[in-house]
């Protein structure tokens, strides 16, 4: 699929119920690339435009795949598998954010011009859902050994602080 099919303009999606599908790479994401511990991975995913009997517009979509990323305990790649759906209601520009999305968990409003990058847009979407501090169930903490004493962040800070008193 073409990037340039994936920049839609959002009233004629939702009013058309247009629908794309699809398996994106992760080279595809710029800012999400940045976060993760190697290339490899894709997101795959589906969505979808309505129009309501208010004439509000709505997109569903549904994320799912694999990344690298880096577990915070031991620094080495961690695969972190997602799927997931999200409900988001086109606001236009300008336009004010309905009061009830401060009380509602089903959907989340978006502000839309006349053009809505659908990359960008997943790329925010998996952002959001990644977790904060990935970690490994079972891993350790990188540390380093002289001789046979192994240091650790405060040891070295104690003796640090032994020297300077």
């Amino acid at each position: 699929m073409s990037q340039e099919s994936l920049n839609i303009e959002p009233q004629a999606f939702a009013r058309d119920h247009g629908k794309r599908a699809g398996e994106l790479a992760v080279s595809a994401f710029e800012r999400l690339s940045d976060l993760l511990a190697g290339d490899e991975g894709s997101v795959r995913f589906e969505v979808s435009g309505r129009l309501d009997g208010e004439r509000q517009m709505w997109l569903s979509v549904h994320l799912e795949g694999s990344l690298q990323l880096a577990c915070q305990r031991c620094l080495e790649p961690v695969a972190w598998h997602f799927d997931f759906d999200s409900r988001l209601m086109l606001v236009p520009e300008g336009r004010a954010l309905p009061d009830e999305t401060l009380e509602e968990d089903d959907w989340d409003p978006i502000p839309v011009g006349s053009r809505l990058d659908l990359i960008a847009l997943f790329e925010d979407e998996v952002m959001l859902a990644m977790p904060v501090a990935p970690r490994h169930e079972s891993c350790e903490a990188p540390s380093r050994v002289d001789g046979d004493e192994r240091i650790t962040p405060f040891a070295a800070l104690a003796k640090l602080r032994s020297r300077g008193a």
